[in-house]
Formats: structure tokens, sequence, C-alpha cells
């Protein structure tokens, strides 16, 4: 996963703060239009990586050996042989899995896993109870998450100056 490169090009025509003239109304208008599609360009870029995210989505309970352990600790918990969290797939699963944010953050965790973590708890608590449970996120780990998201974008941006041309 990572974002793809946009190249944005530097323009202060639209914004008050940093312009270094009064520009025109057609320089003005340009880079308003300008930083339109950049936003849109980034969100697109995004959701690619959030479609990749959910592709990969429980990877540890599609593929053996990972598959048969997953499908063998749950059998064991149903047949009160053991508790599910304390079995060798549950243990696996919740440190490699980036979405499960309540037992495992990595470092580098960001808004896709918290979506994704969000999108597993509403499947999986409409498919399996037909409601879902309650869903607290500490604080710290959300703003850990914007960013890291922030971060992730702003590595993606490849800045253009004047006279610099788009590929």
């Amino acid at each position: 996963m990572g974002m793809r490169k946009l190249k944005i090009h530097r323009n202060t025509n639209g914004d008050s703060r940093v312009a270094t003239k009064v520009p025109t109304f057609s320089e003005f208008n340009d880079s308003n239009f300008e930083h339109c599609e950049n936003v849109r360009i980034m969100m697109i870029n995004f959701s690619k990586d959030i479609q990749a995210q959910g592709g990969i989505h429980d990877w540890t309970k599609k593929k053996d050996p990972y598959r048969s352990m997953f499908y063998r600790d749950m059998c064991n918990t149903i047949e009160g042989r053991m508790k599910f969290e304390d079995g060798e797939w549950s243990k696996f699963h919740y440190a490699t899995e980036r979405h499960h944010l309540l037992r495992n953050v990595p470092d580098d965790v960001n808004l896709i896993d918290v979506i994704e973590m969000i999108a597993d708890c509403v499947c999986a608590g409409m498919a399996r109870s037909g409601e879902v449970r309650p869903l607290e996120i500490d604080e710290s780990i959300l703003t850990k998450a914007i960013n890291n998201t922030v971060k992730l974008m702003a590595e993606s941006v490849e800045l253009q100056e004047d006279g610099e041309q788009n590929d």
C-alpha cells in the first residue's frame, strides 16, 4: 500500500495568507479550480488505498495454514475446550492484522486502519447478531491515525515550482 504521487503546482493565487500579489480574477479562478482538482485526485488515490486494504482484509482467515488454525481454534472454543483469545490463531491474527486497534496499534496506524476496523465491526455485528455493538477507539489512537494519514498524504505530493511541467 502507498499512495500514488500527486504532482501539485505551487500556486498562491487562491489564498490571501500566502499570496505575493493581488491576482487577476482569471488567476484566482484558475488557482481555485486547480486546488479542487488536486483534492479530488488526492481523495481518489486515498480511496484506492482503502479498496486495496479491503481486498486483503482478514487474510489470516483465508489462507492455510492460518485458515485451518482459525477453524481448529473456533471449533475448540465452541466445544468449550479453550478461550478463543488464548488460541494460536487469535494471537497471530491480532498481532498481524492492522485493523484490530483495541488489541494492537501499529506505529504507522492511519485512517485506513480505522475505517477498516469500523467496517469490520459493522459487518461482523450485523451478520452475526443483527446489531452493531458500541465501538470505542481511544482518542490517542485516533490522533495518531490522523497525524499518520496527514504524513502519508503529504509524502505523496510532489510539489512543482514555477516553470516545472506536469508529466
